[in-house]
């Protein structure tokens, strides 16, 4: 007899940039098939060897592979029909909020209205030296650019002016598929990153916090948001690297108030297509 699989109302994504770049096509069209919810990428442009933060060199190197995650998703979204293309976070004070807007836009247009934005700061100064930018103001920035994103998605003839960007009344179309625009999900736990949340975000990216702390702090999201007179956010954590599923983890996770939850159910990127297939069947996808 088989393994009788409880159905849960968890959202499932993949952490993708562990996928070989040529096999992405191939496996994110499989990942739908068998019912995964979306696709995630992360970026780093430019890292200087020995600029690594200690906490993440478990996880990534300088050299390791980093895809452009706009492109990237672009290309998924041509192989695709129905998930959710996400980033996983992108650091957007590295960029030019106008730039990243038409990257954004031009992709939820294409892929039919279906793309979600994970941002953050980053944690790396080394990367932000190298490309010229300042990481004191990151933050500052982050707030003031998803403002200038929010107008250019929304306004029929945007005009911005603000501390760090400034642009007359312009014309800006085509406007992203989604309306008023595509969801800005605020990665980090940081105290800078929370009030971030609840105040300028749709939802929370929160990394890979246990269930019964991942709990403390959706209820605390929430409840702000609550006070402030907006919608709820949605919830999405990260699980740990060649993961399979755990319908327990999975529930308590439920139970906390969690949306989704990105997986990375393979040990390394040649068995992608052999852990999403077997992780799809656990789960009952």
């Amino acid at each position: 007899m088989g393994t009788t699989v409880t159905k849960v109302n968890m959202l499932f994504g993949l952490n993708y940039l562990p996928v070989y770049p040529t096999a992405m096509a191939e496996t994110a069209a499989v990942a739908e098939k068998v019912g995964f919810e979306s696709l995630w990428i992360g970026e780093h442009m430019l890292v200087p060897f020995g600029g690594t933060p200690d906490g993440d060199r478990n996880n990534w190197r300088p050299d390791s592979r980093f895809l452009e995650p706009w492109v990237a998703l672009s290309h998924l979204a041509a192989v695709t029909e129905r998930m959710r293309l996400g980033t996983n976070v992108a650091v957007i004070p590295m960029h030019h909020p106008v730039h990243l807007a038409r990257e954004i836009a031009t992709l939820d247009v294409l892929s039919g209205g279906r793309v979600s934005i994970g941002v953050g700061v980053g944690l790396v100064p080394a990367e932000y030296r190298a490309l010229g930018q300042e990481y004191t103001n990151r933050g500052a920035r982050l707030d003031e650019m998803i403002a200038v994103m929010r107008t250019l998605f929304d306004e029929p003839q945007p005009e911005f002016h603000g501390r760090f960007y400034d642009f007359p009344p312009s014309g800006f179309e085509p406007k992203p598929t989604q309306r008023p625009g595509p969801p800005f999900l605020i990665g980090g736990s940081s105290a800078a990153a929370l009030r971030r949340t609840v105040e300028l975000g749709d939802g929370w990216l929160g990394g890979s916090p246990n269930p019964q702390a991942a709990a403390k702090v959706v209820t605390e999201l929430q409840g702000r948001r609550e006070r402030l007179g907006k919608a709820p956010l949605e919830i999405t954590l990260i699980t740990g690297w060649s993961k399979g599923y755990d319908a327990e983890l999975t529930k308590a996770y439920e139970a906390a108030g969690v949306h989704r939850l990105i997986v990375t159910p393979w040990t390394s990127s040649r068995a992608a297509k052999e852990g999403i297939e077997q992780f799809a069947l656990d789960a009952g996808l």
